[in-house]
């Protein structure tokens, strides 16, 4: 679906503005920012792909604050968006949060998936543990 102009706009807007503040690590008005933007879209939010970058965003300043409960709530609600299951960064994160939330089965899962869409280049400048936790099913050659 497409969203009409001026809405879309007010959106791009909203969201640079919190790209900005989380370029300043002031992470509580980028949240507040991309939540604004999100709040625009009316229901269901994943059907718009707007949803699918705007939960990104929040995303990753929720994990920058630590908050993995609602990193994870904002990536799952990502991969459910339009293409959200194609972006292997997605993937990535989500794996990532479940990795700091000590769930290692749902963390390799979802790294794999991350490898199947996107080879090593995903975990490229991430913590090597991501790989090697994996490493051991991309020698065997299966998901």
């Amino acid at each position: 679906m497409e969203l009409d102009d001026n809405i879309y706009n007010a959106i791009v807007t909203l969201a640079e503005e919190g790209d900005n503040f989380a370029g300043e690590e002031n992470l509580s008005a980028a949240i507040s920012k991309y939540e604004e933007a999100l709040n625009m879209l009316s229901e269901p939010k994943t059907d718009w792909e707007a949803a699918t970058w705007l939960y990104v965003a929040l995303g990753d300043a929720l994990m920058s604050q630590k908050n993995f409960n609602a990193a994870l709530d904002a990536y799952e609600n990502a991969l459910m968006s339009p293409e959200g299951t194609d972006n292997p960064y997605i993937w990535f994160c989500l794996g990532e949060v479940f990795y700091e939330l000590d769930n290692i089965g749902k963390a390799k899962e979802h790294f794999l998936s991350a490898y199947m869409l996107d080879g090593e280049d995903v975990f490229e400048g991430t913590d090597p543990a991501y790989l090697e936790l994996i490493s051991e099913e991309i020698e065997k050659g299966q998901p």
